[in-house]
């Protein structure tokens, strides 16, 4: 795989697919839905709109004992949660299957901000869901693993 940083790789905007997801069902595993269904291999989330009943995020935890990286934990925070902002790409993993990596932040009933990493299968939506998402064409987004860093990145390549 090419180096990952350091030069600018150039796309173009494609398609963009605008829906709303159902009430209850998972905002991460509707956002990947909607792009199989709309053939987008890869993409940005362009603007959200919605709540949750319920936040499942993973956030930074300690940094280990040899300092290599921060360690993961999962939280779970309960709703009703507004969406504030969304963002996240949508690539492919070196096995070739289709994934996203999404941020957010929400507001709780108290005021209250959240937010940090979705996890896939934690975040039912109560109300509406609105969801724009944006492909990049002319490029692929591949994440592959490192092996000097021992850590995975997003490999970004023109396509030829």
């Amino acid at each position: 795989m090419a180096e990952s940083g350091g030069k600018g790789i150039y796309g173009r905007l494609g398609k963009i697919v605008t829906r709303q997801l159902p009430t209850n069902s998972d905002l991460v595993e509707g956002i990947k839905k909607i792009c199989v269904d709309s053939g987008i291999r890869y993409g940005a989330i362009l603007t959200t709109v919605g709540s949750l009943r319920e936040l499942g995020i993973e956030v930074p935890g300690p940094i280990r004992k040899d300092r290599s990286e921060a360690t993961m934990k999962d939280v779970v925070i309960p709703g009703p949660l507004q969406v504030l902002s969304l963002i996240g790409v949508i690539f492919e993993k070196d096995t070739g299957e289709m994934d996203v990596h999404i941020h957010g932040s929400f507001l709780n009933a108290q005021g209250e901000i959240h937010g940090g990493h979705l996890l896939e299968g934690k975040n039912p939506i109560l109300a509406r869901m609105v969801v724009v998402i944006g492909e990049i064409a002319d490029v692929s987004m591949i994440e592959g693993f490192d092996e000097e860093s021992r850590q995975r990145f997003l490999y970004v390549e023109p396509l030829a």
